[in-house]
């Protein structure tokens, strides 16, 4: 995604503004869709907070003029950002194989090997062994 920022734009400017809230902004997920937002605190209302993301905002300039706002913009940005920090992640090849043991009613066990490899226990869970 290419994102223009201009000095002569006002929405750029106050984008910058609003990217610098960024502490200050809460991360959610919608209940309908799982779409993730954030909610902006409003820079002239206290009172108010904007459901944001990066193609909406419930925000007056979004809903009546129907362009992309500052806060779209700087969310963004914050996302450009997050994502230009997070290293490159490898393909790695499977740990292990998985079979079915009709023995213990047609569960799916993995090798010994596999279970000790594993960082949490209760991933496996325990099965008296």
């Amino acid at each position: 995604m290419t994102i223009q920022i201009s000095t002569t734009d006002p929405r750029s400017v106050r984008a910058l503004a609003v990217l610098s809230t960024a502490d200050r902004w809460v991360r959610g997920h919608r209940k309908q869709d799982g779409r993730s937002f954030y909610a902006i605190p409003s820079a002239s209302d206290a009172s108010r907070v904007y459901m944001v993301d990066t193609r909406e905002c419930t925000c007056p300039d979004f809903l009546h003029r129907g362009v992309d706002c500052a806060h779209i913009l700087a969310v963004r940005l914050k996302v450009a950002q997050l994502t230009a920090a997070e290293p490159k992640r490898r393909a790695t090849k499977p740990a292990a194989s998985f079979t079915r043991d009709a023995s213990i009613g047609g569960t799916i066990k993995a090798p010994e090997a596999a279970r000790r490899r594993c960082l949490a226990d209760d991933v496996w869970g325990t099965d008296g062994e």
